[in-house]
């Protein structure tokens, strides 16, 4: 997982990438940190979407371009369009289904 710094970074580095996810999250929080475990997790067994780490207390430009309320929130992307937000902690085979159906 890479880690981005803004929306712009988020913009560039979604460029040449067709399934994008990016964990919306704080690290000082418990289900952050556990969306975090359970989204790393999930990537090991598939490895068909990107996936990318904004930490709330270093980028303030996202929430307000899409909306977020609460963190954590995984927003999925198809060809750089928003298609889907997951709130909060699921386990890695939630998330795994995810990546692997189509979001």
């Amino acid at each position: 997982m890479q880690n981005v710094f803004s929306y712009t970074d988020l913009i560039q580095k979604m460029e040449g990438h067709e399934r994008v996810a990016l964990l919306v999250h704080n690290p000082e929080n418990e289900f952050s940190r556990c969306a975090f475990r359970s989204i790393a997790e999930a990537m090991h067994l598939s490895q068909s979407i990107s996936v990318f780490v904004a930490d709330v207390s270093q980028v303030q430009d996202i929430h307000p371009v899409f909306k977020i309320t609460s963190e954590p929130s995984l927003l999925l992307f198809v060809k750089g369009k928003l298609e889907n937000v997951v709130e909060g902690c699921h386990e890695s085979e939630y998330f795994k289904a995810m990546m692997n159906h189509g979001l």
